[in-house]
């Protein structure tokens, strides 16, 4: 109730107060904004250690290249709808990209295994762990890396290690099965054949 001057009583009036609607629209565009922020020191940071890259070439400043590199090939890819990164219109988009950010002068095989080792980069990564501190300071340029990880964890059918040995288990354990549906007589010679080439293939030693 609002008193005059004089302590009469006076009528009331309405105060109205603003509403306040509470939507999850205002935390997407923090996070839309924070999105693109990260996006954006990404590049810089990758386009800063492609411009130094002659002064002060690291591992860690090529890891920024293809960090930037792969938003590129993300943004272009979204862009020209491509299922790859192949194509006219991938390249000539990708390409575009390149310009506007400052990494049209890096040879395109360059720019391949930038792309490969940042998409690859918690495998090589661990790969790297696994070798001498020296030798891996001398590790510094992506196509160093990558082909060196390629060579250790790859082989001819492009399956790493670990994978070949979950195929072998299977594989034994396929054939003990089927071995104890063969008869005695026919399984015997088999058997002597996987003695054989277990004795051929044996480290020396063993």
């Amino acid at each position: 109730m609002a008193l005059g001057r004089l302590g009469d009583e006076r009528s009331l009036v309405p105060i109205s107060l603003p509403k306040l609607i509470f939507t999850t629209a205002g935390q997407d565009d923090v996070k839309e904004a924070a999105e693109r922020l990260v996006v954006t020191l990404t590049i810089r940071a990758g386009r800063d250690a492609w411009q130094a890259i002659g002064k002060a070439e690291s591992f860690s400043a090529w890891q920024s290249i293809g960090a930037a590199l792969a938003i590129g090939k993300a943004h272009s890819l979204k862009v020209t709808g491509a299922n790859r990164a192949w194509g006219q219109h991938y390249s000539r988009e990708f390409g575009r990209w390149l310009k506007v950010n400052g990494f049209d002068r890096m040879p395109k095989s360059t720019r391949s295994v930038a792309i490969e080792l940042h998409e690859n980069a918690d495998a090589i990564e661990q790969w790297r762990m696994t070798l001498p501190e020296r030798q891996r300071k001398r590790l510094i340029h992506p196509l160093s890396n990558v082909r060196r990880w390629r060579a250790a964890t790859m082989h001819g059918n492009g399956k790493c290690p670990d994978d070949l040995k979950r195929d072998a288990i299977a594989a034994w354990r396929r054939f003990i099965s089927i071995m104890s549906l063969l008869p005695p007589g026919q399984a015997a010679p088999l058997w002597q054949m996987v003695n054989g080439a277990r004795t051929a293939h044996a480290p020396h030693g063993a």
